[in-house]
This record gives C-alpha cells, sequence and structure tokens, in this order.
C-alpha cells in the first residue's frame, strides 16, 4: 500500500517524496488508519520497521493550524538520542508547515528549554524525567493535549521513569488519543495500559523475538576481552563488507578500555558513545557517524533503541547483552527497512546459557565458529577480568580489640555501658551531679 493512497495533505506527500518514502512498512500499513480512526492503538512491531512515521503521519495530518502557545501534541520518548531523532524527523516532515515542535531532554541547560516551552509549540517531545520538571515550573500545561504517544515504553520503565509518566498522565486531560509503539511488550507495560488507555487496538506486525529476516548472524567462541579483540581487529582489517558497524559492549568501564584499544590501532576512525558522555558529544558522535566521518561507534545499550542509522553493514555484540529481547534492539540497527543486515557475537563460555536463550526466543539457530586460525587465543587478562585475591584485601581491625585475649564468649567491658537506657543514662548524671555538690 502506497501513502497516495490515503488521504494526506499535499505538504505530507510532497515530504515523504522528498525523502524517496513512498509504499507503507506492515506496521504503517495496520496502524495509520486505526489512528486516523481516533482509536488508541498499541502498536508492536520489529525495530527498524517504520514505527516512528506509523504515528507521526496521521498525527500531522490531523493537526490543525492553533494559535495557542500550549502544546497538542505530547510524545515521551526513553532517551535524548531519540527525542532528538524523532524531532529531526518531525522537521522534515513539516518542513512546508507551520507546526512548532519543541524537544526536551536531560543533560542540557533546562533555562533554554523554559524559554522555548514558554514560547509555544504544538508538539512537544521529551524524556519524561525532564518533561516533568518543566510542567512541575508552571510553564508547560498539559491540558491542551489531544494526543500522547509512547515510544519504546518498556524501555522508560526499565529505566526507573515509572513515577514520573503516572505524574505526567495525572496531568493529562481524560478524553485524548492515547498511543503507544514498541518493539516489545512487558507484563509492566501492559499494566500501563490497563491503567491510563481506553479499550485499546492491539496491531502486531512481528511479533516480539522474531529476528528480522534480512540480518545474517553469526557467532565465534572466545575466552577472554584481549581475545575477544584480537578477533575484532582480524576482522575490521580483513573483512572489507564492515563498511558501518556497532560495537556494543555490557558496560560504560568497558567501553573506554575498548574505545582506547581501538584508538590506539585506528586513529579517528571510531566513536564511542555511553551515559558518562555529554549529551553534545555523543549527538556530534551519532551526527559524525550518521554522516561517513566515522566507520563505527562503541556503545553501550544505550543506542541500541530508536536511533535509526542507514547502511549499518554490522552488529557487532563484542559483549553479549543479559536480556534477549535487549539483543533483538541491538540487532535491529543493521537491516533496516528493505536493507540487508549482519550481526557478528562474540561468545564466552558464560554466555552460552543466554545465548541458547536467544537462539531459543527468535526461534533460529544461530551458527558458532571457532577462532579463524590468524587469531591468536591469548591467556592474557585485562585487570577487570582477574578474579581478586582474598589475601590481597585490606585487613580492617578495631583498634580496641585485642585478638586472643578474654575467655570465650566473654562479654565486652562496654557491653554494660552500651545496654544502659538513655533515660537511666539520664539519671545516672543526674545522681553523679548531686554527689558533688554535697562534697
Amino acid at each position: 500500500m502506497k501513502f497516495e493512497d490515503i488521504k494526506l495533505t499535499k505538504q505530507l506527500l510532497n515530504a515523504l517524496n522528498e525523502q524517496g518514502i513512498t509504499d507503507m512498512t506492515p506496521i504503517q500499513e495496520k496502524a495509520i488508519p486505526k489512528v486516523l480512526a481516533g482509536d488508541d492503538v498499541i502498536g508492536i512491531a520489529q525495530t527498524g520497521t517504520g514505527k516512528t512515521l506509523a504515528y507521526l503521519i496521521p498525527i500531522l495530518r490531523d493537526l490543525k493550524f492553533s494559535d495557542s502557545t500550549h502544546p497538542r501534541v505530547l510524545i515521551l520518548v526513553p532517551t535524548r538520542e531519540l527525542a532528538v531523532q524523532v524531532a529531526s524527523e518531525v522537521e522534515k516532515l513539516t518542513g512546508s508547515m507551520s507546526t512548532r515542535t519543541i524537544a526536551v531532554y536531560g543533560g542540557t541547560n533546562i533555562n533554554t528549554q523554559k524559554k522555548a516551552v514558554y514560547a509555544g509549540c504544538d508538539i512537544i517531545i521529551g524524556t519524561p524525567g525532564r518533561l516533568y520538571d518543566i510542567a512541575m515550573t508552571g510553564l508547560l500545561r498539559l491540558k491542551e493535549i489531544k494526543k500522547v504517544v509512547i515510544d519504546e515504553c518498556d524501555e522508560m520503565l526499565s529505566l526507573g521513569f515509572r513515577p514520573q509518566i503516572q505524574r505526567i498522565f495525572d496531568l493529562l486531560p481524560t478524553k485524548r488519543q492515547s498511543l503507544m509503539f514498541s518493539a516489545t511488550i512487558t507484563d509492566d507495560v501492559d499494566e500501563l495500559v490497563e491503567t491510563f488507555f481506553r479499550k485499546t487496538e492491539r496491531i502486531v506486525a512481528a511479533p516480539s523475538g522474531t529476528p528480522l529476516q534480512k540480518i545474517n548472524q553469526t557467532a565465534f567462541t572466545v575466552t577472554n576481552f584481549n581475545t575477544k579483540y584480537n578477533l575484532l581487529k582480524h576482522l575490521l582489517t580483513s573483512n572489507e563488507d564492515i563498511e558501518k558497524t556497532f560495537i556494543f559492549v555490557k558496560s560504560r568501564v568497558y567501553a573506554d578500555i575498548l574505545f582506547a584499544r581501538i584508538e590506539e590501532d585506528y586513529p579517528e576512525q571510531y566513536g564511542v558513545i555511553h551515559s558518562n558522555k555529554s549529551q553534545n558529544f555523543r549527538l556530534r558522535m551519532v551526527r559524525e557517524f550518521k554522516d561517513n566521518k566515522l566507520r563505527g561507534i562503541v556503545a553501550t545499550d544505550l543506542v541500541s533503541r530508536g536511533i535509526d542509522i542507514e547502511n549499518v553493514s554490522h552488529v557487532i555484540n563484542f559483549d553479549l547483552p543479559d536480556d534477549k529481547e535487549q539483543y533483538m534492539h541491538r540487532i535491529g540497527r543493521t537491516g533496516r527497512a528493505e536493507a540487508e543486515g549482519n550481526t557478528i557475537s562474540f561468545v564466552k563460555e558464560e554466555d552460552k546459557k543466554i545465548f541458547e536463550e536467544i537462539q531459543e526466543f527468535m526461534n533460529l539457530v544461530v551458527p558458532v565458529s571457532a577462532l579463524p586460525e590468524e587469531v591468536e587465543a591469548t591467556t592474557v587478562l585485562i585487570p577487570l577480568e582477574e578474579v581478586p585475591d582474598i589475601h590481597d584485601a585490606p585487613t580492617m581491625l578495631n583498634p580496641k580489640h585485642s585478638i586472643g585475649d578474654g575467655e570465650k564468649d566473654q562479654a565486652s567491658p562496654y557491653a554494660e555501658r552500651r545496654n544502659i537506657r538513655p533515660i537511666e543514662k539520664k539519671l545516672e548524671r543526674k545522681k553523679q551531679r548531686k554527689n558533688k555538690r554535697k562534697k
């Protein structure tokens, strides 16, 4: 089905044509008519299948001009990067329209965002924490909201935003259209839907756990960080098909360690993103990666969702995630839309159980290979991998405690004093003062 087959404004059709978007994806084909009909909708689809346009297109078609300074559309997202990306998508679609859009998120000056909100907008996009903070100042009024969208709700809940989401919904008018789009729906999400949504239309374009058909998945058995890095270096050097890649690790510390190694071997060819980096730095990394100025990004799961970058040839799981659904979000960075993608996972002995669960979740067997002959399987560990020696731990002794003195189970000389009740201590001090006066 094509976008021209539904009743869109000329401005929207032109904006889509300028981006080369003519055909609807399955989630768009199923969701857009329901959203246009005014239903509350929950859309479940694989990452990279066009969920953002599935809610933006009908929202923008129905959004009429207003001179009110208060927003009429609210879009909640889990991360700053996704807030910036959704705002960018709105700008692409509304280039010839008078729609005013603001994105608010943490990590930047809140006073600047307050001024923008005070000036007025039609659509506000934000992370729950920052949006609620601005709402509490009284500058942001949500009583004129007609449509609210929750994008990647399960990620928001896992990040601990449940209280802010609930408070934000308490500020919304009861008469509104509520939309939710995600790759996965958890029990926590269902509970939130039952609380704040009306009778909903649940649209499933691809069941959770179904892998994208055009992603080629392979894996290698490895033993430790240094062996992983030897394998990674071999792949980046020998495989010309790895043109643009995300390299996922399990933590910020490992991201910094790996990036330092890569930067030494491939100067200025790779970037790094994790939550300890400033917002401006993270946005610059994403921008340079999109513009092909970087060959790859070392990242934590911070960017495993929502970041839409075209032509990512590979996703390399340097570390496997602890959650099988998080694996799905990671591999969704490649093979987006109709493009083919590739995923390479490094599997240690302790990762085999979760890797089996991932394969069962996808209903797919991923071929696992041994290390190529050219790759050295080293036994040298990095400090984070070494098991601490209990004898190296500092010994803390109470300086008043003398080992070996006194009989077994003998009470401390201070025990009687410690067990005196406060009122008894007070009476004792009073008695001592009285005796002093007598003397």
